[in-house]
Parts: C-alpha cells; sequence; structure tokens
C-alpha cells in the first residue's frame, strides 16, 4: 500500500470518531464576583474578561461556601462565585454555585 492510500484509509476511519473526542455534554463554569443578586437571579462579572451575566436561581440550584450548603439569601453583592452553568445556552440557569470564603472583619 503505497503512503496516499494509507493517509486516505487513515482519514476514513478517524474523521467519523472525531466527534467523540469533542465536548458536548460537559458543564461549563462562571467565575466571577456577584454584581447584583435577588431571590431569583444573579449578575455575575466574569473575572477573566469582565463579562456580565444574568444567572437563574432555581429551587434544585445547589449552593455551597467551602463544604457547608447556604441559602441563596446568604449570598452577597462583592462574593466571588463559581457557577455551574450546564451547558451554557441562554437562558443561563445555575446548576450549583460555590461561593468563596466569607470575608474577614477586622
Amino acid at each position: 500500500m503505497n503512503r496516499r492510500a494509507f493517509v486516505s484509509a487513515l482519514a476514513c476511519v478517524a474523521l467519523p470518531a472525531a466527534p467523540a473526542f469533542a465536548h458536548e455534554g460537559h458543564d461549563h463554569k462562571l467565575l466571577g464576583t456577584i454584581t447584583e443578586i435577588t431571590a431569583a437571579r444573579m449578575v455575575v462579572r466574569a473575572t477573566k474578561d469582565g463579562a456580565v451575566s444574568t444567572v437563574s436561581i432555581v429551587a434544585t440550584t445547589k449552593i455551597t461556601r467551602g463544604k457547608t450548603k447556604i441559602a441563596a439569601a446568604d449570598l452577597k453583592v462583592g462574593d466571588r462565585v463559581v457557577v455551574n452553568i450546564g451547558n451554557g445556552k441562554a437562558p443561563l440557569t445555575a446548576k450549583a454555585v460555590q461561593a468563596g470564603p466569607a470575608p474577614t472583619t477586622r
């Protein structure tokens, strides 16, 4: 088998398998700081690029600070968070929110 035929055969086998290596179905995360918050939604300014995203908070959203489960009412403007936004498609809904440590008072 010459080189051209081998490369063609390899491409025919490898190309159909390529979608299997894509990252479809993984959860996206939003890292940033809360700039607004209500019982039903929060606005987060991304740490990396400063983009602002509105994320819905629903009854099934798991909210923690460290390993402790907290309520949405415990989140405050200025808290640093990591938000699991599922597939990352609009409308954004929080599957989980991990709040950074509470600010220390001096």
